[in-house]
């Protein structure tokens, strides 16, 4: 239980840092949007890119709670484990 409670106290991505990569990913975006030629290829193009990057970006923050959230690991190996080091 001790190391259950060790691996989800660590902390996710530093709020800096995360707020650096939205920033940049919206420049990024924005001038792409700006310099693009107007027409329903490149909208759709943008549109999947800023869902594919948004995608990667809140798998990499949810990788930070393996124990929590969508993704998440089974403790049952460490519980058998402890059940037989207990014995």
């Amino acid at each position: 239980m001790r190391w259950l409670l060790v691996a989800q106290e660590k902390s996710s991505i530093p709020v800096p840092a995360l707020i650096l990569i939205v920033f940049w990913l919206t420049l990024l975006f924005a001038s792409f949007g700006l310099f693009a030629p107007r027409n329903i290829t490149t909208t759709i193009a943008l549109f999947l890119c800023c869902l594919v990057t948004s995608g990667a970006l809140a798998m990499v923050v949810e990788l930070y709670t393996p124990f929590v959230g969508t993704v998440r690991l089974s403790d049952a190996p460490m519980r058998y484990a402890i059940e037989l080091i207990g014995h």
